[in-house]
């Protein structure tokens, strides 16, 4: 049985150069599907082709290779760069009676910026160069100092067939080394077509990445948040069950429809994740590189790109309109690499690691390229030094996980774990296996659903418990600190909120417990001062003389002691404010409970006036105790009467 390995191809160079006739020679299938472009004989869209090669470096296996060839052209970039985005290998056509052109070197930019490893030239149209010797060494010249340098040239003719054979072995060559694409279970389709058929409905296309997809699967599309599943897959017209990563790939998604200017639906640029997908964001912070080479034409690519430049992204099969901020120079020149920040005008779904092309806000340059270092940036103090420290961590190790995690933990000490995840191109198994490693080390710990500087969590532990502490030092009369009061001491230390309920959650195992809306060491128990002590004896004397009739609240806290006394009684639960004036002892109001149940027992129901003269008490504090009884369910009222639940 044959293993399969599935890779995207996509082509890239100058218009006429052959891109569209090489793949027909290669596939037997013409990418050009649009009448316009079959009657100019120039690309305009995206085309699409299917290749099987075998693969040379495992037994019995086999390359399932999508292409998608791409636009020439110069007003077609944006098309362009919407179909090379997901590549494993570029076939970078040049014609041997033509040479290096404009294109050409937009073309490898593109292709520079978005990371491309492999790759083959094809040197089309050989067979009507006058010195194809010439050509070959003309183009190599071109590639020299870039990402093509050590790519084969194939010299190829799509009319007669020279050099296809051999270029299907190079790609072969180029692949037999390459990884598998990686599946880290986040599916990411970016739509790069989008169309209603007849019968089934709203069908869009893409590369998938991230992770598979089968059919049943539910997603969101990305940024609008609508929600659809998949009734169907195909991958090159056979329908399928399952598409994996690397795959190109159709999705039937009934739930969903094609946009248009009066209603929201999916459209090309659009992203489909999973569910568990992270939220679409407006700002993000790159590491930006720009090429010394200029591109003929294009007066961008030779000037400095100044701080507060409008721009256009690049992303996916996406492009979206942005200010760039560079956040520690005024301006990037040719061949430099800045940090900088994106300011999107709307939100779209990234991942730190992700590539992306910046042009300029005309689209008529391609002005450098970006790898993300933060996906959900702030906007707020950018050029700190904590956020420039954690920047030039993340750029000098963008595929390190372990530093993508730890310069997380530095610039914020305390990370919500799921968040963290979603944003990274890498799977959870992965990500936990890696915090497991930081763990032992001892840099870094678990707190609840958040990831921690242990150093900073335990200090921050042992000063809230110290505020606490100090509480009870200070009022040893009282039940405890209130919680609000450590929620203003410590929130201003919180990067998020909602960690102030984890940290009363860890305070627990410390020995504080919360007591509704108290907070308390285990250990301790309210004291009063002597004076105070004498004074609240003397208020459990008086509220015991006459017990169902007692002094009111006045009578009782006449002075500081005494009220500090009264309070403590009534907060330790020795005494139960009944009613704003009525205060009598915990004893007392439980055997009045008592006597008034066995009352309702015996004779069914009563009035307030009947238990009155039961219990030989006035209104002021039957009525107060009746309805204390009525709230906590123990009795019921029913017009005049009273009765039992």
């Amino acid at each position: 049985m044959s293993s399969k390995q599935h890779y995207i191809l996509g082509t890239a160079g100058h218009i006429d150069h052959g891109k569209s006739s090489l793949v027909r020679a290669l596939t037997g299938t013409d990418p050009d599907r649009l009448p316009e472009e079959q009657r100019r004989g120039v690309t305009i869209e995206l085309g699409f082709a299917h290749l099987t090669l075998p693969d040379s470096a495992r037994s019995n296996g086999v390359l399932e290779l999508g292409i998608v060839d791409v636009p020439g052209h110069a007003d077609f970039v944006n098309n362009m760069v919407a179909g090379v985005g997901g590549m494993d290998v570029a076939l970078f056509v040049v014609a041997a009676d033509d040479g290096w052109m404009p294109q050409s070197e937009e073309h490898l930019h593109i292709l520079t910026f978005l990371g491309v490893e492999r790759a083959v030239v094809a040197l089309t149209k050989s067979d009507l160069a006058e010195d194809l010797e010439f050509s070959l060494e003309f183009v190599r010249d071109e590639l020299k100092g870039t990402i093509l340098e050590e790519a084969p040239i194939v010299p190829v003719s799509s009319t007669s067939g020279d050099g296809i054979e051999i270029l299907r072995e190079a790609l072969c060559a180029q692949l037999a080394s390459a990884p598998s694409v990686v599946d880290f279970g986040k599916p990411a389709l970016p739509v790069d077509r989008a169309f209603s058929v007849k019968g089934i409905g709203t069908v869009v296309t893409g590369t998938l990445s991230g992770g598979a997809l089968k059919v049943g699967d539910q997603l969101i599309l990305q940024p609008s948040g609508l929600t659809t599943h998949v009734r169907a897959i195909q991958n090159h017209s056979a329908a399928v069950e399952r598409a994996d990563p690397g795959m190109r790939t159709a999705l039937s998604v009934p739930d969903l429809q094609v946009a248009t200017r009066e209603r929201v639906g999916v459209r090309r640029g659009d992203l489909l994740t999973g569910t568990t997908a992270a939220p679409p964001q407006n700002t993000i912070n790159i590491q930006l590189r720009r090429l010394k080479r200029e591109i003929p034409g294009q007066l961008g690519t030779k000037r400095d790109l100044p701080s507060g430049r409008r721009v256009r992204v690049h992303h996916g099969s996406g492009v979206i309109g942005a200010r760039m901020f560079l956040l520690e120079d005024k301006s990037i020149s040719p061949g430099g690499t800045a940090l900088a920040q994106l300011r999107l005008d709307e939100e779209h779904s990234m991942m730190v690691g992700d590539r992306l092309v910046v042009r300029d806000w005309s689209g008529e340059a391609t002005l450098g390229g970006g790898v993300i270092l933060d996906a959900a940036a702030s906007r707020k103090k950018i050029g700190s030094v904590e956020q420039l420290r954690f920047l030039n961590r993340r750029a000098a190790a963008t595929g390190d996980l372990s530093e993508l995690l730890g310069s997380a933990v530095e610039r914020d000490r305390l990370v919500d774990l799921v968040e963290l995840k979603s944003r990274l191109r890498f799977s959870d198994e992965q990500v936990n296996e890696a915090i497991d490693a930081l763990d032992a080390s001892g840099q870094i710990g678990r707190v609840s659903s958040f990831l921690c500087d242990r150093v900073w969590w335990d200090g921050l532990l042992e000063r809230a418990h110290n505020v606490v502490g100090a509480y009870h030092k200070k009022h040893a009369d009282l039940p405890g600190l209130p919680l609000d009061d450590l929620r203003q001491s410590v929130l201003p230390t919180l990067p998020d909120p909602g960690v102030f309920d984890v940290l009363i959650e860890y305070l627990e195992k410390r020995g504080v417990s919360q007591h509704g809306t108290i907070l308390a060491e285990d250990c301790f128990t309210p004291a009063l001062e002597a004076e105070v002590r004498m004074a609240a004896d003397k208020i459990e004397e008086a509220l015991s003389a006459n017990p169902m009739n007692p002094p009111g609240r006045a009578e009782l806290s006449t002075c500081s002691n005494s009220r500090r006394a009264l309070s403590f009684l009534v907060r330790s639960g020795t005494a139960i404010e009944l009613a704003e004036k009525v205060i009598i002892l915990a004893a007392h109001h439980e055997k009045a409970c008592g006597i008034v149940l066995s009352y309702l027992d015996e004779h069914g129901r009563a009035t307030a006036s009947d238990l009155r003269q039961h219990l030989g008490t006035s209104r002021r504090v039957i009525m107060p105790l009746l309805e204390r009884m009525d709230s906590e369910g123990k009795t019921k009222r029913d017009g005049d009467y009273r009765t039992l639940t």
